[in-house]
């Protein structure tokens, strides 16, 4: 049985003593043996002799005691002891115990989340290391499936980085009765395609103000979940991309409250004309990414003129399968938003071919521009599209993107395998 720290220094110092009087035994015994072959006395009384000078029990043990242990060191002069060396050799001492923390968490850090569940049943030691933040700086489930107040837990212990993409939050039969809210330290967090209740999803979203970047894309989402993201005032990356039941008001108080907010995505979100009109305005002016593809009949010209007054600093817009967006939206952003430098605008039925190379003409910082074949510019064939514009602004490479990579924590859909990457981080399997 693995015994703690603590509970370790005193069978120690028990062992210690006992290998102290034996090792006197011995030799005092040999001593008086040898004198009373010489003189025809008896050994007994050089052993008592030896005894009477040999420091009692209790005061061994305070001996071989440190003074001032560390947490993973011993006391030099504790293992300097001659009494300490012998010990060594014997099985009742924990090797374990002997480590420096700093050597066992890096052991641990190559276990998998079950194992270091099993190592914290060990000791009271072991479960404080098991439970170091070190450890679950950053807790990988992609699709995996894990209890709901399992998964509370383990973000309690000091969680940053999470991910949860195309998992599954499991509710057990019984409920385990809510907890007082203790906020995380939690800042990067990926719940796309995870099977999540909204009512689960809140829970966490209002006890994590720090967050930083996230996704809840194809997600259904409720006017709690939306409050919660709100709160967050240090929120700079939100993909809400293909999600359900996105409340209007909510989502402008979204942009209102998060000040810090650079990326956001909202295609296929089925917004209204009306939203829109809400939303740009109250947008920060910090953004410099936005996705608003997918709004076939609800983004206009009108709805891009006032994105691209009130977003000057952007870089980045998606504005595909708008079918309304016609010469008159590129004119607009052409005068407000000129450090444009990556465009997309795929099944924009009425842009010609004329209308997108004057527009690239005028885009002096433009770098990307994604227009695939089933673009269908008027009365045009893509062929000729594409060599127009690789022959007229070499500058520009076309098509460089199979999919919008904006606020999304993956960017490519061709992901080696056993690698989860969360943005910029990768996660270990």
């Amino acid at each position: 049985m693995v015994c703690t720290r603590s509970q370790a220094r005193i069978p120690l110092a028990e062992i210690a003593v006992e290998h102290a009087h034996k090792r006197m035994k011995t030799i005092s015994t040999s001593q008086t043996s040898t004198q009373s072959h010489d003189e025809g006395g008896t050994s007994e009384g050089g052993f008592d002799e030896a005894r009477e000078n040999f420091p009692p029990s209790d005061q061994m043990i305070e001996i071989c005691t440190p003074k001032t242990p560390r947490t993973g060191v011993y006391h030099t002069e504790w293992i300097s002891s001659p009494f300490w060396r012998q010990s060594l050799s014997n099985d009742r001492v924990n090797r374990w115990e002997m480590s420096a923390d700093e050597v066992v968490l890096k052991i641990f850090s190559y276990l998998k989340f079950e194992d270091l569940f099993r190592c914290a049943l060990v000791c009271r030691h072991w479960r404080e290391l098991s439970y170091d933040r070190i450890l679950w700086n950053e807790f990988n489930l992609t699709q995996r499936a894990i209890p709901f107040d399992k998964l509370l837990t383990v973000l309690g212990y000091g969680t940053k980085y999470l991910s949860l993409s195309c998992g599954d939050v499991k509710e057990r039969s019984a409920p385990s009765p809510r907890k007082r809210k203790e906020n995380l330290m939690l800042e990067y967090a990926d719940f796309g395609l995870c099977n999540i209740q909204p009512t689960q999803l809140s829970r966490v979203l209002d006890c994590a103000p720090n967050l930083v970047k996230l996704n809840l894309e194809s997600l259904t989402l409720s006017g709690p979940v939306l409050r919660a993201i709100a709160k967050c005032s240090q929120l700079e990356i939100l993909n809400l991309a293909m999600c359900q039941n996105v409340n209007a008001s909510q989502l402008v108080a979204v942009t209102r409250n998060c000040s810090k907010l650079r990326e956001l995505n909202l295609a296929w979100c089925n917004l209204s004309e009306k939203t829109f009109s809400r939303l740009f305005p109250v947008c920060c002016d910090r953004m410099e990414k936005l996705n608003i593809s997918g709004g076939r009949e609800t983004v206009s010209c009108e709805s891009i003129a006032t994105l691209s007054s009130n977003l000057p600093n952007l870089i980045s817009l998606d504005i595909s399968d708008c079918v309304r967006i016609n010469r008159s939206a590129l004119t607009s952003l052409a005068k407000n938003c000129p450090h444009l430098v990556e465009f997309s605008c795929s099944r924009v039925y009425e842009l010609s071919t004329v209308d997108v190379l004057n527009w690239v003409r005028l885009m002096k910082c433009l770098k990307f521009f994604n227009s695939f074949p089933s673009l269908a510019i008027v009365n045009d064939r893509f062929f000729d599209f594409k060599e127009k514009m690789t022959s007229r602004f070499p500058h520009v490479r076309l098509n460089t993107k199979d999919r919008s990579d904006i606020a999304r924590p993956c960017t490519s859909l061709h992901v080696p395998k056993g690698v989860s990457r969360l943005w910029e981080r990768e996660l270990r399997s």
